[in-house]
């Protein structure tokens, strides 16, 4: 319905297979998404977001499933967050997602762009200030080169 009210080409849709937030189980990841997959295929949405949560072998799974643009926020294994570059990379030598995409790393990174291309280093996000109602922990990292 969005798709149609908007354009496929303005619809994404991120899904997060396997994710426990909130104390929420799913027993049938790999059965549900494929199938979610396969079933939005036709609509030819702009892309699909996956945020992995520890189980790349899911993510080779689902790839086949979705012939249009994937982004992934990668996370192959228990041990992956938060994510870091060299996930992504890897990601894409291994043809599992179209580009990746980072969320705690670009909150800790305004410049990671440029740390990317530096090499690092990195800063780590500080989960105490998300979604705290003002700027701390969103606007006031230390960037690479300060002004």
């Amino acid at each position: 319905a969005v798709a149609e009210a908007v354009g496929p080409e303005r619809t994404g849709l991120r899904i997060s297979p396997g994710n426990p937030v909130n104390g929420m189980s799913e027993s049938d990841s790999p059965e549900l998404y494929t199938a979610l997959l396969r079933a939005l295929a036709p609509t030819d949405i702009a892309y699909v977001h996956i945020m992995e949560t520890g189980d790349r072998g899911l993510t080779r799974r689902l790839r086949p499933e979705w012939p249009g643009t994937l982004l992934l926020n990668p996370h192959p294994d228990a041990n992956s967050f938060p994510s870091r570059p060299e996930y992504g990379v890897d990601a894409l030598r291994e043809g599992v997602a179209d580009a990746v995409v980072f969320g705690e790393l670009w909150l800790a990174n305004p410049d990671l762009v440029d740390r990317l291309e530096a090499g690092g280093p990195y800063n780590e996000a500080d989960p105490n200030t998300f979604y705290g109602g003002d700027h701390t922990g969103y606007t006031d990292y230390p960037s690479l080169n300060p002004a």
